[in-house]
């Protein structure tokens, strides 16, 4: 028996959120109405209201599952755009606090492509959907809501928009705990992590049949033990984005030691890093675009699963939950898997009870929680020894342990001894593979029994 549509939900942001977002519940509603502030361009290029749109991103290899799930032929459409696609050891270099990553043939494949490309790839797929629609220029300024429902958003305008559900989509600088708060819910607790992260970015034209050895290039901050003076906090990323000839390249610099703007100062920063095969591929390029910056690089945390009261029909997505230093590259990957929770939650709930939403955020949060919580961790865990890191509990300071990380780096230098390890860690780190294998007692009593062998190898060479 089929059963009967609901009516319209809203959505809050046209971005890769919305567009997720959009996908996951289409199939259940009669319309998906998608309000998106900033007009939206028809070809992949930025937009103001995404100010990270700029810099580099990496799409996790679960990220681009989920989103070819959520809306299939996704990945084809954005490689005819100009996405490339790599394998996840060999055609990519790291160098970390342990060293260069191993380099072979792993199998594990990803999409690389520009956010402005990602974004225009979903909104085509999610524009095709039935009852799927993008209404530009409409600012959401507040909720509606009756009975313990929201029921509809308020805009700029003063137009009411009802609805039977409304989903949060619209980014870091989302604004839900006040309008929850102004409808009489409290507002969720607020962590927040600023290692004061800087980016410079801009796009590249390399030589044609440049072959500078990778594909992709990442170097992070080392901190004690740095290549250079300079290079403690510093951190660079370059890669191939669309085509051939087409690179981004992001300067990256914590605890306030900011990137510059200049093509000259930009060089000298990265070149300061002290790695040869950086020096010698960054030679060989010129810099035909402006250079832009970012600033506002905070973790933070909104814990809405934890809310001890919440109302039925509204859900955040995305960086409206919790929104990441992007220099950890999860952010489209967990929006990615957190509209799969949704839909896999909306398509039992109903099944379960027909016609009535009642109870499914609180299924939607408890779902997605494990998934955000293990994000936060990962990244924050790193950000933590950077010094002068500032962590905050709603507006209150909280204490950080830089020792957090020994063992993850520890962890991290066992797995690249042995290829096969390595390939499930990357696949963990890939978000593929649930993380839990990494505490078992072998793995953390072989890293506690090589513990000095595997410090010495912290230090980079």
């Amino acid at each position: 028996m089929t059963t009967p549509l609901l009516g319209r939900a809203i959505i809050i942001g046209g971005s890769i959120g919305g567009s997720l977002a959009a996908a996951a519940i289409a199939d259940h509603f009669s319309e998906v109405l998608i309000l998106e502030r900033d007009a939206l361009p028809t070809e992949p290029v930025f937009r103001k209201g995404v100010p990270q749109g700029a810099h580099f991103h990496a799409l996790l290899a679960a990220g681009q599952a989920a989103m070819d799930s959520l809306l299939p032929g996704f990945s084809e459409h954005a490689f005819a755009l100009g996405a490339v696609r790599l394998d996840s050891a060999q055609d990519v270099m790291r160098l970390d606090r342990v060293g260069w990553s191993p380099r072979f043939e792993s199998g594990l494949e990803f999409l690389m492509a520009s956010r402005p490309l990602i974004e225009k790839a979903l909104r085509d797929k999610a524009a095709e959907l039935p009852g799927v629609s993008y209404r530009a220029g409409v600012e959401v300024t507040g909720l509606t809501g009756a009975d313990g429902r929201v029921n509809g958003v308020v805009t700029s305008s003063g137009e009411e928009i009802g609805a039977d559900v409304v989903i949060d989509a619209s980014g870091r600088f989302s604004e839900s705990p006040a309008w929850l708060q102004a409808l009489g819910y409290p507002a969720p607790r607020e962590e927040i992590v600023n290692a004061h992260w800087g980016y410079s970015s801009t796009f590249l034209e390399v030589p044609e049949d440049w072959d500078p050895g990778f594909q992709a290039l990442a170097v992070t901050p080392f901190g004690d033990g740095a290549l250079t003076s300079e290079s403690a906090s510093r951190a660079m990323a370059m890669w191939v984005v669309e085509g051939e000839r087409r690179w981004i390249l992001t300067a990256q610099g914590s605890a306030g030691d900011h990137p510059p703007r200049t093509e000259e100062k930009l060089r000298d920063f990265i070149s300061s890093i002290g790695v040869p095969e950086l020096d010698k591929a960054l030679s060989e390029v010129s810099f035909p675009e402006k250079i832009s910056m970012w600033r506002d690089t905070r973790s933070r945390l909104r814990d809405y699963a934890g809310q001890p009261e919440r109302p039925e029909g509204f859900f955040a997505i995305g960086d409206a939950w919790m929104g990441f230093n992007p220099v950890y590259g999860q952010g489209m990957t967990a929006a990615a898997l957190e509209a799969a929770d949704l839909r896999a939650e909306l398509t039992a709930h109903l099944a379960d009870h027909p016609g009535d939403l009642t109870g499914l955020a609180g299924r939607y949060y408890a779902k997605a929680d494990a998934l955000v919580k293990y994000c936060w961790t990962s990244s924050n865990t790193l950000d933590h020894r950077i010094p002068g890191v500032e962590y905050t509990v709603d507006g209150a300071p909280q204490q950080v342990d830089p020792t957090s990380s020994d063992f993850s780096d520890r962890l991290a230098a066992y797995m690249a001894l042995d290829p096969d390890r390595y390939v499930r860690y990357r696949e963990t780190t890939q978000l593929l593979r649930s993380p839990e294998w990494l505490s078992d007692d072998e793995i953390v009593a072989a890293v506690q029994d090589r513990w000095d062998e595997l410090g010495s190898r912290i230090v980079p060479r």
